[in-house]
């Protein structure tokens, strides 16, 4: 059966805006999914967040600590390795640093996101960058293990096979409860996620999205849908 409906989840922040408006990076999502996967308008739905993070304001401390245990984690895992600091810092905002630091604002956003599914029951989640995060921690959760396994998730743009994060996410990467999981990775994405996405499970497929914006961060969820490879192994099987 194909998708019917899709929930999309977006990456770093002040997106939420042009929601309403259906213009700029929305208008944009909503006409390639649309295309790719033959849907109406009303079809493709998106779920905005960037007010759960105003009441957080990461400081200098909060990143310092942050940088500690990632720094402690990674030592640990390449030491041979040259150039992570330049890794770590590029591109890498408060809001992922206070995700990943506040329990109470992970939580408001598993329950937010648990709204988004019941009111929408999608078959089709689509989440980049920072939204991948989230649609990981949300699945992973002991709670959150029934009732899913109609959802395919595609993840775009991730950081969740970064050595930074593997104190601060469930890992090694464990397996959703979903019908499928399609990660799909550009080795030329420099916002902290062209790094390979180590999980070996039956419902879970990584697909190569090379391409380069002629840009410096290449990390455009647009780019990620409309590459050719996803087009091809991702919307075109649902």
């Amino acid at each position: 059966m194909k998708a019917q409906r899709i929930l999309c989840i977006h990456g770093i922040g002040g997106k939420d805006a042009q929601m309403n408006n259906n213009q700029g990076w929305v208008r944009d999502w909503r006409q390639a999914l649309r295309g790719h996967l033959q849907l109406n308008d009303q079809a493709v739905q998106f779920m905005p967040f960037d007010s759960f993070f105003k009441p957080y304001n990461a400081n200098a401390g909060d990143y310092i600590e942050f940088l500690a245990e990632s720094f402690l984690g990674l030592l640990r895992w390449r030491r041979s390795q040259k150039n992570f600091f330049k890794d770590w810092m590029d591109n890498y905002p408060d809001m992922v640093v206070e995700f990943l630091k506040e329990p109470k604002l992970r939580q408001d956003l598993r329950k937010e996101l648990r709204k988004y599914l019941v009111d929408i029951n999608p078959d089709v989640i689509y989440a980049h960058s920072l939204g991948s995060l989230l649609c990981y921690d949300y699945f992973s959760q002991p709670e959150n293990q029934n009732g899913y396994g109609h959802i395919s998730l595609v993840t775009a743009g991730s950081q969740l096979g970064n050595p930074f994060l593997k104190g601060h996410v469930p890992y090694p990467i464990v397996r959703l409860p979903l019908k499928r999981w399609f990660n799909l990775n550009n080795n030329n994405d420099n916002v902290f996620a062209r790094y390979n996405l180590p999980a070996n499970y039956d419902n879970f497929k990584q697909i190569e999205t090379l391409f380069d914006d002629n840009d410096f961060i290449n990390h455009n969820g647009l780019s990620y849908i409309n590459n050719s490879e996803a087009i091809a192994k991702v919307w075109q099987s649902l």
